[in-house]
């Protein structure tokens, strides 16, 4: 996992350049779990989650060790935060101003472990998140329904504290 951590803050940092504008803001949260397991198969995974935003783009990465290899999972960013009961993490986000697919408008995290049970996904929207209104990734049994967003039982929550910075 320490590659992965050096990668994220690789991917994170702002470096200013002699002569090179720097973004006015760059705003970052973070998520570190999973804050609840709602499937004791996978009690032993873990999670991280990293979103920055600039200006009105987001990125959200979604990285997970130990999980059974070679399969695919749904995963999502959720309006509310994780809890003992898996729905206390509520719906995916909708983005209020995005139009189009279902795909635009929400967070999609779909995640393949690889032959040690690692993955990691990475999705960007043009959007930034209305403070207070998202707050967890929750990973799901199934990959994500393209045309429902649906993806199966919910298995894992990870709280993340999305958009929620004084003056955004």
């Amino acid at each position: 996992m320490s590659s992965i951590r050096t990668s994220i803050a690789t991917a994170v940092a702002v470096v200013a350049l002699p002569g090179a504008a720097v973004a006015a803001s760059v705003l970052v949260d973070h998520g570190r779990g999973p804050t609840y397991t709602h499937d004791a198969a996978y009690a032993d995974i873990t999670t991280q989650v990293h979103a920055w935003t600039r200006g009105e783009t987001t990125t959200v990465r979604l990285m997970v060790e130990r999980l059974p290899p070679g399969r695919t999972f749904g995963a999502h960013v959720h309006t509310g935060t994780c809890g003992t009961d898996p729905t206390t993490s509520g719906g995916h986000y909708q983005h209020a101003g995005a139009t189009g697919p279902l795909a635009e408008r929400e967070v999609w995290l779909d995640v393949t472990s690889d032959a040690r049970g690692r993955g990691v996904a990475t999705a960007t929207v043009p959007w930034s998140f209305v403070p207070g209104a998202a707050g967890s990734v929750v990973i799901h049994a199934l990959p994500t329904d393209p045309t429902t967003g649906a993806a199966g039982a919910r298995l894992a929550c990870t709280s993340v504290a999305f958009g929620d910075h004084p003056g955004h």
